[in-house]
């Protein structure tokens, strides 16, 4: 196993959508996991299982540039977990299934007069792209369900295989900023949400994690 440093820079940007497409989702995810219908901020309910688009900047010893995980939360047990479905980025990547991929998108991400802009094209697939304008609201609190268990094991689709991730707690808990939508268009994974997000905010800190990437 590689040990990893992960450095997720400031400002990354997370997008909710209601799943509509339950079945098929659930069907991705790894055996004996159902998805789960937990609450992410503190002032909003969820009604409905979702589906996160987390963009952000990442520094590592092989992992520089911009990604954008397609995820959503599954819970086995009392456990709950992200489980990555794909991924978008500019830089190289790495997942149990697939092990080392090369880069499959354009990606620009950035933070400028208090604007957060995020444009993604994926490569393979034409006419694929997420492009995101927001500005910066309140601040509010993340549950420990979602900010905290769900990052400890990480999966990708239907592998069992977990990716272990250490961090320090209080530095992922802190209040996130949430993001008036200015203009959003998004295809990517359409079929299975609903059109409008219904959650977007920022982390406006630095997040450190380490993991043991296996059959690195």
């Amino acid at each position: 196993m590689k040990l990893i440093n992960l450095n997720i820079k400031p400002y990354s940007l997370w997008i909710g959508y209601n799943i509509i497409n339950k079945n098929a989702i659930q069907d991705m995810l790894p055996p004996g996991m159902k998805l789960a219908n937990i609450k992410i901020l503190d002032d909003t309910q969820c009604t409905s299982p979702k589906l996160l688009f987390n963009c952000y900047n990442i520094d590592s010893f092989w992992l520089r540039g911009t990604r954008l995980e397609i995820m959503t939360i599954a819970k086995s047990n009392d456990n709950y977990h992200f489980v990555v479905l794909d991924c978008v980025t500019n830089s190289i990547q790495w997942d149990p299934i697939n092990r080392i991929r090369g880069p499959n998108g354009n990606l620009k991400f950035s933070y400028i007069n208090d604007i957060l802009n995020c444009n993604v094209l994926k490569n393979y697939k034409k006419n694929k792209e997420l492009n995101f304008a927001g500005s910066p609201l309140d601040l509010i609190k993340m549950t420990r369900d979602f900010a905290v268990k769900s990052n400890y094991d990480c999966f990708y689709r239907n592998s069992s295989i977990p990716i272990s991730l250490k961090f320090d707690e209080r530095e992922i808990m802190k209040p996130v900023r949430k993001l008036k939508i200015l203009n959003i268009s998004n295809n990517i994974w359409n079929k299975y949400r609903e059109e409008l997000p219904n959650i977007a905010f920022m982390h406006e800190n630095n997040m450190r994690f380490t993991t043991k990437m296996p059959f690195f």
